[in-house]
């Protein structure tokens, strides 16, 4: 089949939502392997088990950032069987699987919102920012064209991926002395001569699937950082583990000490977390834990959605869209929310905005003012027990896909008659967002 066509044959015998059935994933072994019965079983295990491993890894994703499959759409770039389909099929994500090999491809099980395709990762057959996630794990080490091809690839993700979305990546490091691939210790150490004869004596399974160890392009820190660069990329936190150099530090105190000598990126086993462009990290850093628990008045019990371009506080609590200044409602802690004398918050434009709105009600005589992203948009005279609506045009030429701060100031604040409320309420707030 040639790159590109879209696959949509179920394999024989399987169903949507089903396990592959193992006499299928030996058969296909048996082709590569011959009848070496080692082989053929660690193969059929190895594929067998993909759902389960690919769901896992997606729970390792989960708490580095807040990730929503919920309607979005999701290419997974190495599919293999397609062991992510199940899981985000069950979240409503449109999944869009890919690979280049059509051994694996036809084991995978098309059905809605799912499909396939078999083509190149390095020419992905899809136009521009079409895409909210992108899954590629441990895929970028077997483009047998070396570090061109990879920088290639890394910047197909990028074209194919929205202005905030997100890759997850993960791939081996080169540095680290177990090689997962050939299940032995340093053979990327090695001239590939006498890589292809070590693997060839204490593990020969591998060459009969790969033609050399030559197949394996690893990368260094250096390297993965170098190739990042070229193609537009960066990774959200601070370090390829999915954490900044502070909680590295805390979490792992001896190796956290790399940190501070530039060193952060080599004592790992292998590099993974969130690609993203890298234009957009700064915004999309907002959407890390720490920025949504309780410092945010995030209720307890209530999970936290994506970034969304409303706040509706008669309806949810977006304590993770909210920066400083906000005060819960002193009765029924939902609601509703006062601001403070200032007050920021995040709206992420899914598509085109032209205005900001603004719904509340002042308490006493004020003056509000709105400004997005640092400009002044607009200001307003408040009567005191009115409510009010506002409405400002945004000084963009364009607002899609990006994520606003939204900062209210107020003239005035009150303060409560309450032995030790020391908040200073500006005005109540009941709705804000982004309009076309």
């Amino acid at each position: 089949m040639r790159a590109g066509v879209r696959y949509n044959e179920p394999a024989e015998g399987s169903e949507k939502g089903m396990a592959i059935d193992r006499d299928q994933l030996e058969r296909t072994a048996r082709d590569i392997f011959g009848d070496d019965p080692r082989a053929i079983a660690r193969w059929a295990d190895y594929w067998g088990e993909s759902s389960r491993r690919n769901q896992s890894l997606l729970e390792d994703f989960r708490p580095l950032a807040l990730i929503d499959f919920q309607g979005k759409q999701l290419l997974d770039v190495g599919c293999g069987c397609g062991g992510l389909a199940e899981t985000l099929a069950a979240e409503k994500a449109e999944y869009v699987g890919l690979d280049y090999h059509r051994h694996v491809l036809q084991l995978a099980s098309p059905g809605p919102g799912c499909s396939f395709l078999q083509a190149s990762g390095t020419r992905l057959p899809f136009r521009n920012a079409v895409f909210d996630y992108v899954a590629a794990f441990d895929v970028i080490e077997h483009l047998v064209g070396g570090y061109g091809w990879q920088v290639r690839f890394l910047r197909e993700l990028r074209r194919v991926l929205r202005p905030l979305g997100m890759i997850l990546l993960t791939t081996p490091n080169r540095w680290y002395p177990y090689e997962a691939h050939s299940e032995l210790y340093g053979p990327q150490y090695l001239p590939l001569w006498l890589a292809d004869r070590y693997i060839g004596r204490r593990n020969p399974s591998f060459l009969r699937e790969h033609n050399s160890f030559a197949e394996i392009q690893m990368l260094t820190p250096r390297r993965l950082r170098r190739a990042l660069g070229e193609a537009g990329l960066s990774w959200l936190h601070d370090l390829p583990c999915g954490l900044d150099k502070s909680e590295y530090r805390r979490l792992f105190p001896l190796r956290g000490l790399l940190t501070r000598v530039g060193l952060g990126w080599y004592p790992h086993a292998e590099f993974w977390g969130i690609l993203v462009r890298r234009e957009s990290r700064e915004d999309l850093r907002l959407k890390r834990p720490q920025h949504w628990f309780y410092v945010q008045n995030q209720p307890s019990g209530e999970p936290a959605s994506d970034f969304q371009p409303v706040l509706d506080f008669d309806r949810q609590p977006f304590g993770h869209q909210l920066g400083p200044g906000w005060h819960w409602h002193e009765r029924d802690r939902r609601g509703f929310r006062w601001t403070s004398r200032e007050a920021e918050a995040y709206l992420q434009a899914p598509q085109q905005a032209d205005w900001v709105e603004l719904e509340g009600f002042s308490p006493q005589d004020n003056r509000l003012e709105v400004l997005v992203d640092g400009w002044k948009v607009g200001e307003r005279r408040l009567e005191a027990g009115r409510p009010f609506r506002v409405l400002y045009l945004l000084p963009f030429d364009s607002c899609e896909q990006r994520i606003h701060r939204v900062t209210l100031r107020c003239r005035q604040t009150l303060r409560q008659e309450t032995t030790g409320d020391t908040r200073e309420l500006g005005v109540m707030v009941f709705w804000l967002g982004l309009a076309a």
